[in-house]
């Protein structure tokens, strides 16, 4: 089964994005969250298995329940749910497109509307994402 890694550590999350020059497909999820599960079931799983953007995209997962704690992209020990919300998430799933830096590089995707077609946004995404990444789109 392919794995969903769970980020501990942004900061050497950050570095190795920055070293490869890829984006951070950041799923926030949470341990309850039927959506979540298909969402990790019926898209993610299948990306990572069929190598969908293996080489432009790091995909983690962030638990944002009470009690989870991460490093932050400046090294910092924080909530995780705080993390979030610096994002303004409050609703699970959500996906972030991420630089290095933590910045967002494109639109997040909160909730699922439609599974069928969930796929086909989240590419567009990371490709949105890549593009600010490399400087084609400011």
């Amino acid at each position: 089964m392919a794995e969903i890694l769970r980020v501990q550590d942004f900061h050497v999350l950050g570095q190795q994005a920055r070293s490869e020059r890829r984006v951070i497909m950041l799923l926030v999820s949470q341990a309850d969250c039927p959506y979540c599960h298909l969402v990790k079931e019926e898209v993610i799983r299948p990306m990572i298995l069929g190598g969908d953007f293996r080489d432009e995209i790091l995909i983690r997962e962030m638990f944002m329940d009470e009690g989870e704690k991460v490093i932050d992209f400046r090294g910092r020990e924080a909530e995780a749910a705080d993390l979030a919300h610096g994002y303004g998430v409050f609703v699970t799933p959500t996906l972030l497109f991420l630089g290095p830096d933590g910045k967002e590089l494109a639109k997040q995707m909160t909730g699922v509307n439609t599974i069928e077609m969930y796929y086909h946004y989240v590419a567009q995404s990371i490709r949105s994402a890549l593009d600010r990444l490399s400087g084609k789109v400011t």
